[in-house]
């Protein structure tokens, strides 16, 4: 077997983890290039070549699977730029994407500016047709709508086209039809299919899903075929995989048709990590948190399961795709703190980015953020920042907090860097809250594990806040998503909408959807050259009980749905909903809307290595001292700090202490331990 590579290209680092067979190898990190993120990708591969003695080329010639997750449709998106896109949609329905859920999102904000709607009205041509809900045409699609429409936005210079009809979800004859006269018309033009990107209820959240998809196809088709071709012409021979929402990989030529799946790309990956690392500690409830340079994310990983949403959104705008469900914050390590006109500090979520970057980096960036404060502090220790290959100034970060926050607020540098990390924690806990205990969890009940390069400087704070159990601190900390997606499976999954009720369950219809949605699974898994014997099929189905406006995921145990089935099924929707809102009513009806699969092919797991136990002494691994701030000493300490790597199985730190990995660092408070495990990870206690 060949190497396994897997890079999570994020906002200010681009990660990678590297593999031979199933055995870690090395973990690296550069800073992300945004002016050409290949760049920032084989940055990182020339370090993982220097770190076995061979070249760039002879890495990825020797490389049999490549996993990349990443934020380039996320961030066209975020940043406002998808292409100008034109929507042909049923006559009537032009406005759905302007009026959405309703023109106000706080209903009670009357002046509040409305939300801007991801496609202009102007935009969405209306075509003659109507299909009703049983899939019966009603009135037959005028062609020569279709024609108009498309050589109007031809004439518009329009860079893509969405679309989405009535009930193509039922019968998707009219948008087929749509397709075949865009290829005729404007052979050249990018176009997608709501009836093949998302064919989901609710028409809102498809035509929103579908025009995502249309909006991001041109730029992450253009970056990930650069991305092919830069790692074909560097000598990697394979096809490679891309993470998507739901926490799988796919091979890149299927992103490229749906880029709306790895909206959520690099995060998904965090909760597969936590749910390894759970496992490793036998325990079945783990909080994901992961806080990189841009964003602070929270998952959660509940009785062994990843938790999972259909309710996904970017800048609020629904996907309607299946997802590993996270929660982002403006919380990073390049966040930027500021003061708003009523003399309030604020951290976020504006963020300094890869460039100019936190002003400690000296490349221009002047805005005081998280990063800058925790130097100011003493959290960072400079000379050995990402392995001592990056130099930062604690000088400049104290002038930019001096002049940005503490002068205006009349403080000391070292209480305003105080305020800036305490606000930020305090971003952090209402976001595990949101996650937790909003939700009728427990977080006492669960552990927290650590993932991003600005995590360890939190951790401690958020674990005697939140009052969790353990907190778990892998090595590949700062590159988390990166072996997450080293973990990840093989998988794809397709969803139809049906509905029936359990008064009246519809066995036939219902199990040719299912069957159906086995056969796409097949075809997928089939594309790849997967044995059919070595794979797996999960389905589900969108459940509620009658009036509701949502629907809970609950899972099927056969792809064939009989009396004896239906019933189980009914007992696990009753016994979801009493889990999630504390509540059940047995004796109601229960209605299915949606149906799910996934077709997986298991990727081998990457094993530890496992440590013997040490004798020697921690002080063995202390490299100096320098001083650092801490809340309940309310002054700097003179804290000793300690080489990561040379913390051997069996050897305890007790705080205050600082732990210096290559690419993170660790603060350990007073009424803290950390020990190192067997399989080589941190575990800190209180």
């Amino acid at each position: 077997m060949g190497y396994r590579i897997s890079v999570d290209v994020g906002g200010t680092f681009t990660d990678l983890t590297l593999a031979d067979d199933t055995v870690l190898l090395g973990r690296h990190k550069s800073p992300t290039t945004p002016e050409d993120l290949t760049q920032g990708v084989l940055n990182c591969l020339a370090l993982a070549g220097d770190g076995l003695n061979i070249s760039l080329e002879e890495l990825l010639g020797k490389t049999d699977v490549f996993i990349h997750g990443s934020t380039t449709a996320t961030n066209a998106i975020l940043e406002g730029k998808g292409v100008k896109c034109g929507v042909i949609c049923t006559k009537g329905t032009k406005y759905t994407l302007w009026r959405g859920e309703g023109r106000r999102k706080d209903m009670f904000n009357y002046k509040a500016p409305p939300p801007k709607p991801l496609v202009r009205p102007y935009l969405c041509l209306e075509v003659t047709e109507r299909i009703n809900k049983d899939g019966e045409i009603l009135v037959t699609l005028n062609e020569d709508d279709v024609v108009a429409a498309v050589r109007q936005f031809k004439e518009w210079n329009v860079k893509a086209i969405a679309v989405c009809l009535l009930w193509s979800i039922i019968n998707p004859s009219h948008e087929q039809r749509i397709g075949e006269i865009i290829k005729e018309e404007w052979p050249d033009i990018p176009f997608s299919l709501s009836c093949e990107i998302q064919p989901i209820i609710r028409e809102y959240h498809r035509m929103s899903c579908v025009t995502l998809n249309a909006m991001t196809q041109p730029t992450v088709s253009e970056y990930l075929q650069k991305l092919q071709n830069t790692l074909s012409e560097r000598g990697f021979r394979g096809e490679p995989l891309i993470v998507i929402s739901s926490g799988g990989v796919v091979p890149i030529g299927e992103v490229m048709k749906k880029p709306v799946f790895m909206l959520f790309s690099g995060p998904s990956m965090g909760p597969v990590s936590g749910l390894y690392y759970a496992e490793q500690n036998r325990e079945d409830n783990s909080i994901v948190i992961d806080m990189g340079g841009t964003s602070f994310d929270v998952g959660t990983v509940i009785e062994k399961r990843i938790t999972t949403t259909r309710e996904g959104r970017i800048n609020n705008y629904p996907t309607g795709v299946a997802a590993n469900e996270i929660l982002t914050l403006g919380a990073g390590g390049g966040s930027i703190a500021w003061i708003d006109p009523a003399g309030v500090l604020n951290v976020g979520p504006r963020s300094s980015g890869a460039m100019p970057g936190p002003a400690c980096y000296m490349r221009g960036g002047e805005e005081p953020t998280v990063t800058d404060a925790c130097v100011a502090l003493g959290y960072i220790v400079p000379d050995f920042f990402l392995g001592g290959r990056m130099a930062i100034s604690p000088a400049r970060a104290q002038k930019a907090i001096k002049e940005h926050i503490a002068d205006p607020l009349n403080l000391p540098v070292e209480e305003a860097a105080l305020g800036i990390c305490q606000v930020t924690r305090e971003k952090m806990v209402g976001g595990i809250l949101n996650m937790t205990v909003r939700r009728g969890i427990d977080p006492r009940e669960f552990i927290l594990v650590l993932g991003g390069g600005a995590t360890g400087l939190f951790a401690a704070g958020l674990a005697e806040e939140i009052k969790v159990k353990r907190v778990i601190i892998p090595k590949e900390t700062a590159e988390l998503c990166a072996f997450g997606a080293l973990n990840a499976d093989i998988s794809m999954s397709s969803v139809a909408s049906k509905y029936t009720d359990s008064n009246d369950f519809n066995y036939e219809e219902i199990n040719q959807v299912l069957g159906d949605l086995e056969k796409k699974g097949e075809a997928f898994l089939n594309r790849l050259g997967v044995s059919l014997e070595t794979s797996e099929f999960e389905y589900y189905t969108s459940a509620r009980y009658p009036m509701q406006v949502s629907e809970l995921e609950v899972p099927l145990d056969d792809k064939v749905v009989t009396p004896a089935r239906r019933a189980k099924l009914m007992e696990i929707f009753h016994d979801a909903h009493l889990a999630r809102y504390k509540t059940a009513d047995r004796s109601s009806p229960v209605e299915c809307v949606m149906w799910r699969s996934v077709a997986r092919s298991r990727t081998p797991g990457i094993s530890l290595e496992r440590k013997s136990y040490a004798r020697e002494d921690p002080a063995q691994a202390l490299i100096g001292q320098q001083r650092a701030f801490f809340e309940d000493e309310k002054r700097f300490v003179q804290t000793p700090y300690y080489d990561g790597e040379k913390l051997s199985n069996g050897m305890k730190i007790v705080g205050p202490a600082i732990i210096v990995l290559p690419d993170t660092t660790v603060v350990v408070p007073k009424q803290f331990t950390l020990s190192t495990q067997e399989q080589d990870y941190y575990v800190m206690e209180a």
